[in-house]
């Protein structure tokens, strides 16, 4: 079988929204409207069961350092015997993580569950190996623009209504019924996931692994590791060292925007909600326009003028004195975001080769960069979860120092990122199928 044969051309859909991409899109509306509504108001959470700033940072970084463990594991198995049966199981086990947050008692139970959720989360990145295989080659910037658009179109009421439940209800009972919905919504994804969505692995490149010796595909997937980081091409050790940098430098920051609004900005929970709805109708405006501008034009000129104004943010968020000029900064950075988001993606997969992308993906993330105000920074990979964790547990100490020293940090250590990104990252001279 071609590989021009594994990416359907004439499936059910719209456009460019066909196939695989199509569910794997109308699952992640699924997940925005559910399971991602707790997320921007975990840090409120770990305050109200006793956490402090050094506390959310461990919480966090926990969660990081989960990805060690089996994130390899995930990458070998989706290279070798093939992506939809991970993920659909994958999928299942994740919906069983929602369940101990909903009854954590105090922030070690949060901890633990944060730990378990990311542990069970190696198969993200199969997610965006599954969408770039299902998109044309030449189109990735259109595909992952439209891939993140809809599902933050469709999830922009979300956050408000997470905000006006932790308003209205309090932080525990409103945290209580939206994890026991996210293990609902997870358990049908999962089923979703199992019945419509298409192998993308050519059948002769597939491998039988033997499960019986699990030690074995452990060690397997360990060795497979360090043979893709032996492999890697110099594009791609580039965009690793960027995403080393971002996920540090931004993790620093990333658990306090809400933290830092509802304490010293006076917002409410429900205004902070209504921002993320904010930034997600943006987001939708502008990723189709921005998807486009990226396939015509190249990633890189784009992509750096957007990194070029990132530093500011955070130095503007600290002089917000009421909720106007939150929406001001919130809609710029959303601008940034539709850019930055899919267009690193794009460079990652149209450099991987479709039978390395799951092992690729596992290790260096779906090669995401944007400014983390909701404080979701998914998209992990091996090489980051380290940098990950030490730059949040920091960024705990940090705050408890001065709530303004992890901006500020952040803003400075986006500077040399830029300034790599303009040296080093090219766009692609051919582009992987």
């Amino acid at each position: 079988m071609s590989q021009d044969a594994l990416t359907p051309k004439r499936e059910f859909g719209i456009g460019i929204l066909r196939g695989n991409l199509l569910w794997l899109v109308i699952c992640q509306c699924i997940w925005q409207f559910t399971t991602n509504i707790p997320s921007p108001y975990l840090p409120l959470y770990i305050q109200r069961v006793g956490g402090s700033p050094v506390d959310i940072g461990f919480v966090k970084s926990a969660s990081a350092l989960a990805g060690l463990f089996l994130y390899p594991l995930g990458g070998y198995i989706a290279d070798k015997q093939g992506r939809v049966r991970l993920v659909s199981i994958a999928t299942i086990v994740y919906a069983f993580s929602f369940i101990p947050f909903a009854y954590a008692p105090n922030w070690q139970t949060l901890a633990f569950a944060s730990f378990f959720q990311n542990l069970v989360l190696f198969y993200a990145p199969i997610l965006t190996v599954l969408q770039a295989d299902s998109m044309p080659a030449g189109k990735r910037g259109q595909g992952f623009a439209v891939a993140l658009s809809i599902p933050s179109a469709l999830g922009v009421i979300s956050p408000f209504i997470g905000g006006y439940l932790v308003d209205h209800m309090g932080i525990l009972p409103a945290m209580n019924l939206i994890y026991l919905v996210g293990f609902g919504a997870g358990i049908f994804v999962a089923i979703l996931r199992w019945f419509t969505l298409k192998e993308t692995l050519d059948p002769s490149q597939q491998e039988k692994i033997d499960f019986r010796n699990i030690p074995k595909v452990v060690r397997d997937s360990y060795d497979s590791f360090l043979e893709t980081m032996r492999w890697m091409p110099p594009e791609i050790l580039a965009l690793v060292v960027m995403q080393v940098m971002q996920v540090f430098f931004i993790g620093m920051a990333s658990s306090f925007w809400v933290v830092y609004a509802t304490t010293y900005i006076g917002i409410s929970a429900t205004l902070w909600g209504l921002n993320s709805a904010i930034q997600g109708g943006v987001n939708m405006l502008l990723a189709i326009p921005a998807g486009k501008m990226m396939d015509k034009l190249g990633r890189k000129k784009l992509l750096v003028a957007m990194m070029a104004v990132t530093p500011i943010f955070p130095i503007a968020f600290l002089f917000i004195k009421d909720y106007y000029t939150l929406v001001a900064l919130v809609v710029a950075v959303a601008v940034c975001n539709s850019f930055l988001m899919p267009g690193f993606q794009s460079l990652l997969a149209d450099y991987t080769p479709r039978n390395r992308r799951g092992r690729v993906t596992s290790a260096v993330g779906s090669g995401n960069f944007f400014v983390d105000i909701r404080g979701t920074m998914w998209g992990g990979g091996m090489l980051l979860f380290i940098p990950l964790a030490i730059g949040q547990t920091l960024g705990g100490v940090f705050y408890e120092y001065n709530p303004t020293v992890p901006f500020i940090i952040m803003a400075a250590g986006l500077i040399p990122i830029i300034i790599w990104a303009y040296f080093r990252v090219k766009d692609p001279k051919s582009i992987e199928r």
